[in-house]
């Protein structure tokens, strides 16, 4: 019973969930009085639109378009404009002499006065800005593929959430059921103590068996209630929605139970692969971004100013045009060096993107294997479940009829309760290796 206890605890699923909160209340379909109902499929969409992950990774993609349209506006025209206000206590003058020989007073600055004024500019010609350009939208793309691999991440998450919460639902059941069978035998056994037929030992030991195994049915139902929460969160549903699970185990298994002969590999479909791509674009961007600092940078420009009111002499000029033009000559190696650097980080990055395709093609591999294995032991468990509840319900009949004795009936349940736990154990594996051969074949 003690190894029973101790394998029960392998079926708690250990996910890490960071989580910063859940606020408002999300509508579904058929949802109402929050009771959501989902199959599986069902289940992983919501999670996808609802859970902060992908919501975050949303957000992403959205930052990223406008950081494409940010660096685009830095070559198109730039318009600006300016206002200045001064006060002059005591504004110079001068006096000359008029035509008729008398002194004139001239002013040469205003007490109160205003400038404003526009400047245009355009960007001529810059190589940092037609890279940064470039570097923009395959941000974008690296951005896209990420919210994808945050989706296929989120299905295996919850998929696995669903088939552990279904499994720990059936060993309930079963448990739930074994308890009642035991009170039933403990009252046929303590009829017979009553009549003389058994000892108290025989009572006792039956009695153990019962309180154990009504421990372990508290354990799972902590289990259930624990992982249902977690359900619940992945799902991104507020605190105290049911969850209503519309799919069964069996009906799960049917669909899983496939031949992987039809699987076929492909390196440049996988998420993974797509992103290191992607990242090598970005380290190739990097480097003729360093590159680019070499090139000259022009641009035009063109400037209108003038005054609100003017003195007698003013020397304004109200418009002017002309080019800038950036030449880069000496930088004491800095700019070479950048340029190196960009080089050896370009090269570590497709030298791991080589490095990450093999290890893709081996866990493809590994992953069509695993399943293979989990179907096999599937089989045999399932059988071996079968052979020990049909032993089970024999030994069960003897034992009311007083031909075995309760520490046989004991082993027998115990038996069972292994046999049980097991095929719950090789389901889920089963189930789990399908998700993880999904994946590692961009079938998810």
């Amino acid at each position: 019973m003690q190894k029973y206890l101790k394998t029960m605890n392998q079926l708690k699923l250990l996910y890490v969930v960071c989580l910063i909160g859940v606020s408002g209340i999300f509508n579904a379909g058929a949802q109402t009085d929050s009771v959501y109902r989902f199959t599986l499929e069902q289940a992983q969409e919501f999670a996808i639109n609802h859970f902060f992950v992908s919501q975050n990774a949303k957000l992403d993609i959205e930052i990223a378009r406008k950081k494409i349209w940010e660096t685009t506006a830095l070559g198109l025209p730039q318009v600006s404009g300016t206002f200045n206000y001064q006060h002059v206590p005591n504004p110079p003058t001068m006096t000359f002499p008029d035509q008729n020989g008398n002194p004139a007073e001239i002013k040469l600055a205003l007490e109160n006065s205003a400038t404003y004024g526009a400047t245009v500019s355009q960007l001529v010609f810059s190589g940092e800005y037609i890279v940064g350009l470039q570097a923009s939208r395959t941000y974008r793309t690296f951005a896209e593929e990420n919210y994808e691999k945050v989706r296929i991440d989120l299905k295996e998450t919850l998929a696995g959430t669903y088939y552990t919460v279904l499994i720990l639902e059936q060993n309930r059941e079963i448990v739930s059921q074994t308890v009642e069978n035991l009170r039933l035998n403990l009252n046929h056994l303590e009829r017979f103590f009553e009549q003389g037929l058994v000892e108290d030992t025989d009572v006792d030991q039956l009695n153990l068996v019962l309180k154990r195994t009504e421990n372990s049915l508290l354990t799972i139902e902590r289990q259930v209630e624990n992982i249902r929460k977690l359900l619940t969160i992945q799902l991104g549903l507020p605190a105290g929605s049911k969850v209503v699970l519309l799919e069964s185990l069996e009906s799960l298994v049917n669909k899983n139970l496939i031949a992987p002969t039809n699987y076929t590999f492909n390196l440049e479909e996988h998420i993974d692969y797509r992103l290191l791509q992607t990242n090598e674009e970005l380290m190739d961007l990097s480097m003729n971004r360093e590159k680019s600092t070499f090139l000259p940078s022009v641009s035009a420009f063109y400037q209108y100013s003038d005054k609100t009111d003017k003195p007698d002499f003013d020397f304004t000029i109200k418009h002017v045009m002309g080019v800038n033009v950036s030449i880069p000559i000496f930088s004491s190696g800095m700019r070479m060096a950048k340029v190196s650097q960009a080089k050896m980080e370009l090269e570590k990055t497709r030298n791991q993107k080589e490095q990450q395709s093999q290890m893709l093609i081996l866990g493809a591999q590994q992953a069509l294997s695993e399943y293979n294995s989990a179907f096999e032991n599937y089989t045999n468990e399932k059988q071996n479940f079968e052979l020990s509840q049909k032993v089970f319900d024999h030994t069960t009949l003897k034992f009311k009829q007083g031909m075995v004795s309760a520490l046989d009936l004991t082993t027998v349940n115990n038996q069972l309760l292994q046999a049980q736990l097991s095929y719950a154990t090789a389901v889920q594996d089963l189930l789990t290796k399908k998700v993880a051969l999904d994946k590692a074949y961009s079938k998810l």
